[in-house]
């Protein structure tokens, strides 16, 4: 009787003990974890790392923590009960993606753009990564990005830089690439038809990022370079994608052709003419059955003329109850036509600040030494202020000679 009392005895201090530790680990580690630091006193799941970005769980006396790593950018630590549960913090998970803006100004003569959700807060999670700690280098901006309204990124594509403060991080193709593909893929280049205005310049349909065919020359070709690869039946990763196309008559008035890919139906091609004030028949018409097993995109030529089709990709065995499918003409463009992946563009020095105009000097070959060129708000402007100006790679001949702009940036 007396060796189970002591039996006891021992069991409880035993349990005191561990008590006591429990609550000074958790002590020690709650303190941790509401300044975002790791746990000291846990042992991590022997399930290893989830397969979301990298969160670990870690388990303690009586307590969990959770280190939150997804692959968006999600990154708190959380501490609770052994019944705390990674699903537990959704709803917050969903606020923070919510919650993060990022801002993209000037993209490639791109309209500004503002990207949230998910790939807010990847682009968010690929720029925090970097180390700014390189001297800046003479690089024209490509691009500014501001995440949350604070932090500022200056992309300087020419010198494969981005700048932050007064430092830079080197980058590299890739991550370039990745960074630019972000931003493509929330260009709001699929406004619907409607909300395209009657009257619809040709710099402004290469400012939001169509593909834009007029006079002999083809601009953001690298659009639909990047169109065909995606959704052509040769790429096994064929994926779902979205093209706009205009092609301006001689007099100026834009023909639009809209071109979508989705990876569980096919295509969707539409076409609008209806801002063509000389065309007949004017009408928006859709064709939506273009099975993606049956149908692929290709440039075939024509003569002198490169044609965009959606054509068949084999011989089909037809019944009785198959429809008959015949190759579609998407749109086409001149065998020696100038293409350009962006506008062109020249930098030059403001040498005047007229109402509305400015007069720019610089040495490209292909616009000569002075040019008038076309601003909203010239206060925005000073003399001896260096510009890129991007324009529609037409010239006209007078002196000051005179330009289509598309955008302009200091």
């Amino acid at each position: 009787m007396i060796k189970m009392k002591k039996g006891i005895k021992v069991l409880l201090i035993v349990l005191g003990v561990i008590i006591i530790l429990g609550l000074v680990f958790f002590a020690i580690d709650y303190n941790r974890v509401q300044k975002q630091e790791k746990p000291l006193f846990c042992i991590q799941h022997p399930a290893g790392v989830i397969m979301d970005g990298g969160t670990v769980e870690y388990f303690g006396l009586g307590y969990k923590v959770i280190d939150f790593n997804r692959l968006n950018g999600y990154d708190e630590i959380k501490i609770g009960s052994w019944f705390m549960k990674y699903e537990d913090f959704e709803n917050e998970y969903n606020s923070y993606v919510d919650d993060t803006k990022v801002i993209v100004n000037g993209y490639n003569n791109m309209p500004n753009i503002t990207i949230t959700g998910e790939d807010a807060l990847i682009l968010k999670q690929i720029l925090n990564d970097f180390t700014y700690d390189g001297e800046l280098c003479n690089g024209i901006y490509s691009y500014e990005i501001i995440i949350d309204d604070k932090d500022h990124y200056m992309i300087k594509r020419a010198c494969m830089a981005i700048e932050k403060g007064n430092k830079q991080a080197e980058i590299t193709e890739e991550e370039l690439k990745t960074i630019e593909g972000i931003i493509d893929n929330n260009i709001d280049g699929q406004k619907l038809l409607d909300e395209i205005p009657q009257e619809y310049p040709m710099q402004q349909a290469i400012k939001d990022g169509c593909v834009v065919i007029s006079n002999n020359r083809v601009f953001n070709k690298s659009k639909l370079d990047s169109f065909i690869t995606n959704t052509n039946a040769n790429n096994e990763n064929r994926k779902s994608d979205f093209i706009r196309i205009i092609n301006y008559t001689i007099e100026g008035d834009p023909i639009i052709t809209d071109l979508q890919y989705n990876e569980d139906y096919g295509y969707i091609l539409t076409y609008d003419n209806t801002r063509d004030a000389f065309g007949a028949d004017t009408k928006v018409t859709t064709y939506d059955d273009i099975p993606s097993n049956i149908y692929t995109i290709d440039l075939i030529e024509d003569g002198n003329l490169i044609n965009i089709k959606l054509v068949l990709q084999g011989v089909i065995d037809y019944n009785s109850d198959t429809k008959e499918y015949k190759p579609l003409f998407v749109a086409n463009y001149s065998e020696d036509s100038i293409t350009y992946n962006i506008a062109p563009s020249f930098v030059g020095e403001v040498t005047d600040v007229n109402e509305k105009v400015l007069t720019v000097t610089t040495e490209d070959k292909n616009i000569g030494d002075a040019v008038w060129v076309s601003v909203e708000d010239t206060s925005l402007y000073n003399i001896g202020d260096k510009i890129e100006v991007f324009y529609t790679g037409e010239v006209l001949e007078t002196y000051p000679c005179q330009i289509y702009e598309i955008d302009i940036k200091k």
